[in-house]
């Protein structure tokens, strides 16, 4: 469900970044927005650690490309100037959302190894 959700919001940041910024940017959250939000579907239909793990793939590879963008961010935040603040923003929630998704999946992972 968290998949889902994280995929979701994904969606509407780039959706929102792009409609905002115009920024090509844009599309990178909307990209990895669709495919969380097709794994997030296809498990809750049939729950198997392979979709578990295919989303946690995607989560990791959005986080480690985008993470450059969050200590851009953070300055933004803090009322710095930045160059190309539109993009930083988009890309640097893209990496925090994919943060909180990787620590669901690999919580989420460990627990069912756990309980079997």
């Amino acid at each position: 469900m968290s998949t889902l959700m994280i995929g979701l919001l994904q969606i509407l940041a780039g959706a929102g970044g792009f409609a905002l910024t115009r920024a090509p940017l844009s599309f990178v959250p909307l990209i990895v927005g669709f495919t969380l939000a097709a794994v997030g579907l296809k498990a809750r239909s049939n729950s198997s650690v392979a979709l578990e793990g295919a989303g946690l793939a995607v989560g990791l590879v959005a986080m480690v490309f985008t993470a450059s963008a969050v200590p851009r961010l953070f300055l933004l935040l803090s009322g710095a100037n930045v160059e190309r603040p539109g993009d930083i923003f988009v890309l640097g929630v893209c990496a925090l959302l994919s943060l909180v998704h990787s620590t669901l999946s690999i919580r989420r992972l460990f627990r069912s190894r756990l309980t079997s």
